[in-house]
């Protein structure tokens, strides 16, 4: 067996950032990485082995037991986790399938580095195994302003997945191509959940302040929300056709679904350009979902008040809004200030000190 053969199951997680500071990781960081990351295997394995998906990719009890990862104790740089795919000691393990499922999986993760739809599709020819695989992907990665990111490294360290750039390219692969897009628009509806059916993936909502309801498909993988939030206001991404009147009469294609969140926004660490913004005290901003525009709102500190359409959208907002007053205050010359604005300096500078970037 050749070196590159011995090691073709092993992989790093690589895991860095300002939140790894002193080789530590936030848990649920961790674990979330490895259910997803756990998922995208399991998938490969199930569409190399031609599994039929009638309905939902459930992975099976087998296919769990023949390509779990295993850790073993995280090394130097950030926070690296060593995973090999495959466990040793399990009587149901065959190192010839394992092999062979990892070096499908070290191929995937480089198409969807490269952003090569067109690789992804000769590796995955399944479109729903490999929409399936790609959102794994994605909720694996850690929120954009967390200050942390995830490399996928080989066993020699060599990136196969860049953290940096992950979310983008991900995103890009999901986004259907100009050609297949219809003239409805992509947007979001507001509505509560009323009805799932299981067997056919198909999701009943009622819109909000409407006696109408919509019908929508749904992949596997927004299975947890939904249970989560039965009977409750979910937001759902999609392609959808509007009536003359602006309400909208049918959605499809759907590659979103959201809770609504109204749990104040905690700020620690706010990351741009070239340096961290790391908070001295607790800084909230609580947060309205307001019915009406079926939109979200955050107020807070430094008589800050921005609105978006989803809670992802707003937090992007609230740290852009907090990296421009830094920029615009923060740094700039007292006697060029107003009354106002020398207060507004004061505060950012007693709220904040100004790291240098870790990543």
């Amino acid at each position: 067996m050749s070196l590159n053969q011995e090691h073709t199951r092993q992989l790093r997680l690589h895991f860095d950032g300002a939140a790894t500071d002193g080789h530590k990781l936030p848990a649920s960081a961790l674990v979330q990485a490895l259910e997803r990351f756990q998922r995208v295997v399991h998938l490969i394995a199930m569409a190399e082995e031609g599994r039929e998906v009638l309905q939902i990719a459930r992975v099976t009890k087998e296919i769990e037991r023949r390509f779990p990862l295993i850790c073993s104790i995280p090394e130097d740089g950030g926070f690296a986790l060593p995973i090999a795919i495959g466990g040793e000691t399990d009587q149901l393990f065959d190192e010839h399938e394992c092999q062979k499922i990892a070096k499908t999986t070290r191929e995937v993760i480089s198409a969807v580095n490269s952003g090569d739809a067109k690789q992804l599709g000769s590796i995955v020819p399944d479109s729903f195994y490999r929409r399936s695989i790609l959102q794994a992907l994605e909720s694996m990665q850690p929120a954009k302003h967390s200050c942390l990111i995830i490399n996928i490294e080989d066993y020699y360290q060599e990136k196969l997945l860049h953290g940096f750039s992950a979310l983008e390219k991900i995103k890009q692969l999901l986004t259907p191509p100009l050609s297949e897009v219809s003239t409805a628009d992509f947007g979001y509806i507001t509505g509560t959940l009323i009805e799932m059916k299981f067997h056919e993936r198909r999701l009943v909502v009622k819109l909000l302040d409407s006696s109408k309801t919509l019908t929508a498909t749904y992949a596997d993988d927004f299975e947890p929300v939904l249970l989560k939030n039965a009977r409750e206001l979910i937001q759902v991404h999609g392609n959808i056709v509007w009536n003359d009147d602006g309400s909208p009469q049918s959605i499809s294609e759907v590659d979103d679904i959201l809770e609504i969140d109204e749990t104040a926004i905690e700020i620690s660490l706010v990351k741009f350009n070239i340096i961290t913004l790391k908070s001295k005290k607790p800084l909230c901003f609580a947060v309205t979902f307001d019915r009406e525009s079926s939109s979200y709102n955050a107020t807070g500190p430094f008589d800050i008040f921005i609105f978006a359409a989803t809670r992802p959208e707003l937090e992007e907002e609230l740290y852009s809004e907090l990296s421009i007053l830094w920029n615009e205050y923060a740094n700039a010359e007292p006697n060029s200030l107003t009354t106002d604005a020398h207060i507004l300096q004061k505060e950012l500078l007693g709220t904040f000190d100004e790291v240098p970037n870790a990543i």
